[in-house]
């Protein structure tokens, strides 16, 4: 078990250190995103009980983000044995899409190099060299979170599966999604959604009716497409 698990970490280190940076920052425009917070009932094992800060990017119109809840319990000086440093932090799974490439959210008045501008001061990146100079610094554990993999979704799919009731919508909150245990955070942002459902809705309505609502505000969130992606990556 501990030799598989060596393997692992070792893959994941030869993955980061081969791949050039796939975000670009060119022409990004300023972002609306969402945190979709997993319903109760989430088929999808993937994604139960996970929360996921999203964006919409690109011509394509496609959705991407990162699972922020779901720490994976390798310390990064596994990953990155240069930087004693990277031992404060942890590595966390993003999402089933690349698995081993490494990307991370920041908090900062710095925007690093190929960075998705997620909320204000808060960016989204796979650049190698602007994480180690973060690692490095050091940056806090509450302004850097570190992810293998992240998530995607194709034109109008989240749509649908927001319509089904399998998201709640919230607007993005850094305090949460960087100073919140991730073991702690589906549960407390789960109930602040289904709160704010019961209190913006008349007694009686049908969820169906809630979830047409919610799909209306997604759409009003992603008004402004960033347009940032390298046809050549898929992140």
């Amino acid at each position: 078990m501990r030799r598989r698990f060596i393997s692992w970490v070792a893959l994941i280190a030869a993955l980061w250190l081969c791949s050039s940076p796939s975000l670009r920052a060119a022409d990004v425009e300023s972002a609306s995103s969402v945190l979709l917070i997993a319903a109760e009932g989430m088929a999808d094992p993937r994604f139960r009980q996970s929360v996921v800060l999203v964006t919409r990017h690109g011509s394509s119109n496609s959705t991407i983000g990162v699972i922020v809840n779901r720490s994976l319990g390798v310390p990064l000086d596994r990953v990155f044995p240069e930087l004693k440093q990277a031992a404060e932090h942890h590595l966390h799974y993003g999402g089933p899409v690349a698995e081993g490439q490494i990307v991370f959210l920041v908090r900062s008045a710095e925007e690093p190099a190929a960075a998705i501008a997620m909320a204000e001061q808060l960016f989204l990146s796979s650049d190698g060299g602007s994480l180690r100079r973060l690692l490095a610094a050091p940056t806090p554990v509450k302004r850097l979170r570190v992810f293998s993999g992240f998530a995607s979704w194709a034109p109008d799919q989240l749509e649908h599966e927001i319509d089904r009731g399998d998201w709640f919508l919230l607007p993005v909150d850094a305090d949460a999604l960087l100073g919140d245990a991730p073991d702690d955070m589906w549960l407390k942002l789960w109930r602040r959604a289904t709160q704010l459902m019961v209190q913006g809705s008349p007694f009686g309505r049908q969820a169906a009716q809630r979830r047409d609502v919610a799909t209306a505000a997604l759409a009003q969130a992603w008004t402004h497409v960033v347009r940032h992606r390298d046809p050549a990556s898929p992140l």
